[in-house]
């Protein structure tokens, strides 16, 4: 009986080895998709290893992480479902592994991007939501600098959306802590740890702009045409910081 119970026990350890190394191989397949910008294509890839291995932390939050990418290439009909489904897979990642930030930055992207489609001020749960995961990642810091400058980024996003509506409009929903100066703390962060990614460093810009700092503006506008498109919509951010530093010129 001893005996049968052993060569059970070892069986299961070869699967299950064997099933971490397949899911590592998939996971793999899905980042160089991701990093090759083939939305469609990681998608397909992703929604299969859901099927392969439905309770793999590694493959929900990358799942995560994809249908907020390929939800924005969708028709705006179609977003906002995706984002839903993006939240869930990392409501999902987050119970595998509650101590890896990065479910929690794949939350707070995925609601950022409800919160957006809806209107942030009509989702204030969301919207606070949000900054809490973005927060927690932040304390855990336990998913690489990559992971945290995303985090850094979501929070000062955050801050910079909602400081764009004054604040005596948002006090009553409780949403008044968003503010400018935080927005520009953590959007420099984000551009300090992330500095070749292209969204972090416009939208630091952004933010710069905002507060009339213009020639610090400028600098981080003057980096990105060097910068590698690393996300859908890159591209079009290139066009956009030349227009921004076009308007900043002499200021």
């Amino acid at each position: 009986m001893k005996t049968i119970a052993l060569i059970l026990s070892v069986a299961l350890c070869v699967v299950s080895s064997v099933q971490a190394q397949d899911s590592k191989a998939v996971c793999d397949e899905i980042d160089a998709l991701m990093e090759q910008i083939k939305l469609a294509d990681a998608k397909s890839k992703v929604d299969d290893a859901l099927t392969k291995f439905p309770n793999d932390f590694e493959v929900k939050w990358r799942a995560s992480r994809v249908y907020v990418a390929f939800g924005d290439t969708q028709p705006k009909s179609e977003q906002e479902k995706i984002y839903v489904k993006a939240k869930e897979l990392a409501d999902e990642a987050i119970k595998l592994n509650p101590q890896a930030s990065v479910g929690y930055v794949r939350r707070a992207a995925a609601n950022g991007k409800v919160a957006l489609f809806r209107g942030v001020l009509s989702v204030k749960d969301l919207v606070k939501q949000t900054k809490a995961d973005a927060e927690k990642a932040i304390q855990l810091n336990s998913s690489g600098e990559q992971v945290l400058a995303t985090a850094y980024y979501i929070l000062g996003r955050t801050h910079l959306k909602l400081s764009e509506t004054p604040e005596v409009m948002r006090m009553p929903i409780g949403l008044a802590w968003g503010n400018l100066d935080d927005a520009l703390k953590h959007l420099a962060k984000a551009a300090e740890l992330r500095g070749d990614f292209i969204m972090f460093r416009l939208d630091y810009a952004r933010a710069l702009e905002k507060d009339d700092k213009f020639a610090e503006a400028r600098a981080q506008l003057e980096k990105i045409p060097s910068l590698k498109a690393q996300e859908y919509g890159d591209n079009d951010r290139k066009k956009e910081a030349a227009e921004l530093l076009e308007k900043l010129k002499g200021k």
